[in-house]
């Protein structure tokens, strides 16, 4: 199974922060499905890394988003926020 070059691995990066699927950045970046699936759920590779770090860059900024409004008097921020620090708690809990 191949890699993905220095170059796709930047757009699977980019791609995932942007929440396209896995199918549809294997169309973007011209390689096979199945492949692709097999290479972002295998951790050990580097292209689970490139994935996931694309998508917990996104989330990371959405979540900067809403502590900003937080702490700025938004109450649905202020909501979504507090329920953020509940599930951060539950899954430091396990």
């Amino acid at each position: 199974m191949a890699k993905l070059s220095e170059e796709d691995l930047v757009q699977l990066e980019e791609n995932a922060a942007l929440m396209f699927s896995v199918k549809e950045i294997a169309i973007i970046i011209g390689c096979q499905l199945a492949e692709l699936t097999y290479l972002v759920t295998e951790e050990s590779s580097p292209e689970y890394t490139y994935f996931n770090r694309g998508r917990l860059k996104a989330e990371a900024s959405v979540r900067k988003s809403i502590y900003d409004l937080a702490q700025n008097g938004s109450s649905p921020a202020q909501s979504q926020f507090l329920e953020l620090i509940e599930n951060a708690k539950l899954d430091d809990a396990l």
